[in-house]
């Protein structure tokens, strides 16, 4: 079967957001994780902030991430 051209670039464009979601989606417990290590070790320092574990870390970061994609919207950033 023979594909035409403007269904090879939707398949394209199909492919290449699967693939953004995908790393997306992969980085997420790295920041977090890496959030945790940052804050820890500032907490070591200053005690006025808190040692958060890796839930947290991971919900602070999804949170970001939700409110710079509403940002970036709201302000017309592609």
């Amino acid at each position: 079967m023979m594909q035409t051209l403007d269904e090879m670039r939707k398949e394209k464009a199909r492919r290449d957001a699967v693939a953004g979601c995908a790393g997306a989606l992969a980085a997420l417990p790295l920041e977090a994780w890496l959030l945790m290590l940052v804050l820890g070790a500032v907490h070591s320092v200053v005690a006025a902030v808190p040692a958060v574990g890796f839930g947290t870390a991971l919900l602070f970061v999804i949170g970001l991430n939700m409110l710079t994609g509403r940002l970036r919207r709201a302000f017309g950033r592609k």
